[in-house]
Formats: C-alpha cells, structure tokens, sequence
C-alpha cells in the first residue's frame, strides 16, 4: 500500500508563482505579445497579477488595455487586474500592489517589454527551491527592437558595479552565452523571480525618482544588505524591449536619473569615488541622504 503521506506531482509540473505585470499604455505592440507568451511559455502554474495606469488617451486615443483584459479574464480564471486612473509614482508602488494581491512564496517580475521564452521559470524556480538564502534571480535579458542586427544579442546577464557605474553582464554577447548561473552584485527587475519573504516591506516607494533608473538596483542592495543573495540564471531567457514603455532621453529624465544616482552612490558607498572621477559634477543633496553600508564589503555568497 502506498505511503498516504507522500505527495506526488505530475511531470513538469511545478509549485505556483505569482506573476507581477506592469502595464502603462502600448497594448498591440507589447501587451499582447508578452501576455502571449506567458501563457504559452510558462511550465509553472501562476497567477497573473496586471497592475495597469493605462489612459484612453494613449497610443493616439486608441488605448483598450482595461477592455482586453477585462475580456481575457473570462476566457482565463487566473488573472488578477487592477487599474489606476492616475499614474503611479513609481516601480516600487506597482510591486509592493501586486506583491499585495498574490500570495505564492516566488514571484516574478515582468514587464510588458518582455517576450519570455519557452521554459525560462523551470530551473530558476528550482534554485530557489533548493537555497533558502536566494532572494532574487534574475533571467537572461536579450535584445529585442534595437536593430535588426542586435536583436537576440544579451542585454543583461546580471549587473557588476565598475567602480560607481552599474554595468550589464554580457551586454552585446551572443546570445546562446552566459547559459549558467552565478551569484551577482546586483539585478535589473525588468524579469526576475523574488523570493516574496525577501521583498514585502523592503520596497521604498518614496525614496527615488519613478521610472527614470537605478531603483531596480537599489532595491538589489538593500536585499544583500538585509543578507539575501542574488543571482543569475542563464537557463531562462526572455526578449526585452529596453525603456519601451516610459524611458526618455528628454532633459528632465536626465535630471531625474542624476538624481537617483546620487542616492545611489550615497547610500552604498559609491559616492567618494564618483566625485574622484566626476570633481564638476553637481551635488543635488548635500545633506539628508542616509549611508547604509559599503556594499562592496559584502560577500556575493552568505
């Protein structure tokens, strides 16, 4: 007779995430494409939460965002969906709302500009099944509407500080490489699985600029900090469509993303080597900015 205890799971089958899906607006060129792929490229049982701040007068007049998934919700019974008519004030609002409305231990983050490929939640969920110590993985980011030529190239395969400059691991590498795995100094959120202990009521929503750069990476450091690890795995992959959605180059982002950075120089010790290289370079808070630690004294590994 067999063990009444024992829990047998079908094959390929895997525990359930939560699945965390900004989307601000641009629904034919990247809504649909990235929910598509979802469905037909995740192995794991999940549950989609759409944090939306889409307006009607988006996409030349043409926005239908709460409509479309108001009508993939009776066709799919796993789609939680939430809707602002302001727009949030930043990345870590939207999260901290969907890490609210889910309930699965692993999370993942994706943005509408990501197209994921087929089995890209398989072994990631696994590593972090098997190290309780991981609070963060992120996925192999190709390129996806660069140019004809860099598509498919790596854009990020994790995130290495040079100094006082977060850099992309791999960028411009084909992508068949970086197909292992390996703990890093920080991530981009852009497609990541989180541990949900790891990050509920570790999301500032207040301390940067929204969606202008480095809260992502901020976000990393304060997991590592807190004694999480973090790490890359090159065995899921998805395409990403870089800024797709509220990047710009316009003078007020800049100064926006000047500012970020100077909080992120200051809080992990970055700051005394960025004004070595940058003596000219204005100084946007010269007090109130709060020191965390050196981040580059922590191990990668605890």
């Amino acid at each position: 007779m067999e063990d009444e205890g024992v829990v047998y799971k079908a094959d390929g089958i895997g525990e359930p995430i939560d699945i965390i899906l900004p989307t601000h607006g641009r629904l034919e060129d990247l809504t649909v494409h990235c929910v598509s792929a979802i469905y037909a490229h995740t192995r794991s049982p999940f549950h989609l939460i759409v944090v939306d701040d889409s307006t009607p007068d988006m996409d030349d007049g043409k926005d239908q965002t709460p409509q479309w998934f108001k009508r993939l919700q009776i066709e799919y019974q796993n789609i939680t969906y939430i809707h602002s008519d302001v727009p949030y004030k930043s990345g870590n609002q939207v999260f901290n709302i969907g890490l609210s409305l889910g309930n699965n231990r692993f999370v993942t983050t994706i943005m509408n500009s990501v197209r994921v490929e087929p089995d890209w939640d398989v072994v990631a969920t696994q590593m972090m099944a098997g190290n309780p110590k991981i609070g963060l993985i992120q996925l192999k980011c190709l390129k996806n509407g660069w140019s004809e030529k860099e598509d498919g190239q790596i854009e990020s395969a994790g995130i290495c500080i040079t100094e006082y400059v977060p850099c992309d691991i791999g960028r411009d590498e084909p992508g068949h490489r970086l197909a292992n795995s390996y703990p890093c100094e920080s991530a981009q959120w852009a497609f990541a699985l989180l541990r949900r202990e790891a990050v509920e009521g570790n999301l500032d929503e207040d301390l940067m600029e929204g969606f202008v750069g480095f809260d992502d990476i901020d976000n990393t450091m304060v997991l590592r900090h807190k004694g999480w690890e973090i790490w890359y795995c090159g065995l899921g992959a998805g395409y990403h469509q870089t800024h797709a959605t509220r990047g710009s180059r316009e003078d007020d982002v800049l100064l926006k993303n000047r500012h970020n950075a100077e909080i992120f120089y200051k809080r992990w010790g970055y700051w005394d080597s960025f004004k070595a290289k940058n003596p000219y370079a204005p100084e946007y808070y010269p007090d109130g900015v709060e020191f965390i630690c050196d981040i580059s004294k922590l191990p990668l590994t605890v």
